[in-house]
């Protein structure tokens, strides 16, 4: 069915959505046109302006869009009036990848273009997922799974650093490990590497051997 004559239907806004994540990640948001999106989405120009006003809304609708599959990683740890245990750290990530492996390349792609537009829509992005880091931060600190000496300004900051790592890096972690870091296998171990170092460091225990 031709771009101009798509009718909308009851999927056709999430479609809308999930395409332009694709194609905004691949080229870039001012390399895609409206057009683009229309006919890759099957739907008419018409129903971009129906549902979100512009290609600019369009881009907001993306954004909220993947800043909630990474706001389920709050819920790994209760808020701080919350008494229910928290969920286990490896069963929660690979929980996370069941659900997101499929897009996972669009997913990364898109936060890896938008940082590097290094424009308005970068910097909202960037603070959102902040924001994340540092609620999580906070509700660890409620826990009590933060030791005292360790730096609360700078630790949402070097969440963000492991997970933007992969993001920014992954074509040359594929050169180096043959597979990019979204392998199933690699994302897996990636995530546990960065619970261990978070949640228990690498470096040596307090005590003779430990001490500064």
């Amino acid at each position: 069915m031709a771009a101009e004559g798509g009718v909308d239907t009851p999927d056709g806004r999430q479609r809308l959505i999930t395409t332009a994540l694709a194609l905004f990640a691949e080229r870039g948001f001012d390399g895609v046109t409206v057009r683009d999106l229309a006919r890759a989405s099957d739907v008419s120009i018409g129903l971009i302006n129906h549902h979100f006003g512009s290609k600019e809304g369009l881009r907001e609708a993306v954004d909220d869009y993947f800043m909630a599959q990474f706001e389920e990683a709050q819920q790994v740890l209760p808020g701080p009036d919350d008494d229910a245990p928290p969920a286990p750290l490896d069963e929660w990530a690979d929980d996370w990848i069941n659900r997101h492996e499929d897009e996972a390349s669009a997913l990364f792609g898109y936060f890896r273009r938008a940082l590097l537009d290094e424009s308005e829509w970068g910097a909202k992005i960037f603070a959102r997922f902040y924001a994340i880091a540092q609620d999580t931060v906070t509700r660890m600190d409620a826990r009590g799974l933060i030791r005292p000496d360790v730096d609360r300004l700078w630790l949402p900051f070097l969440m963000v650093y492991l997970e933007l790592g992969t993001t920014l890096l992954d074509p040359y972690v594929k050169r180096i490990l043959g597979r990019s870091g979204f392998d199933r296998e690699l994302w897996r171990r990636r995530h546990r590497a960065y619970g261990q170092l978070l949640l228990r460091g690498y470096g040596l225990p307090p005590g003779p051997e430990g001490a500064d």
